[in-house]
């Protein structure tokens, strides 16, 4: 399910945001992708356009060597401001 819902963008040394992702998609893209500096990174508004539900894959080697509770805490204190907006939140974290 998560497949079909995310937008999906590979990374290729570039910080540049893909076209068609929403405001709130993109800020958080924009945030992941500067401190992350992932292989991979989707982000998708699943509340149906309304901002208040994301889903997020993230592959990074910024995470290597972390378990998945460090991963997804790292996330989330970088999205802290936008996840006090949010009613969920979909995270999948990993090094590869």
């Amino acid at each position: 399910m998560f497949t079909h819902l995310a937008r999906q963008c590979t990374r290729f040394y570039s910080t540049t945001v893909p076209e068609g992702l929403s405001a709130g998609e993109s800020t958080i893209y924009k945030k992941l992708s500067t401190e992350f500096d992932p292989i991979r990174l989707r982000v998708a508004d699943i509340s149906g356009g309304c901002g208040s539900m994301y889903a997020i894959d993230i592959a990074s080697k910024a995470f290597e060597g972390k378990s998945i509770i460090k991963q997804h805490r790292l996330v989330n204190d970088l999205l802290k401001s936008e996840i006090k907006d949010m009613h969920g939140l979909q995270l999948r974290t990993s090094s590869k």
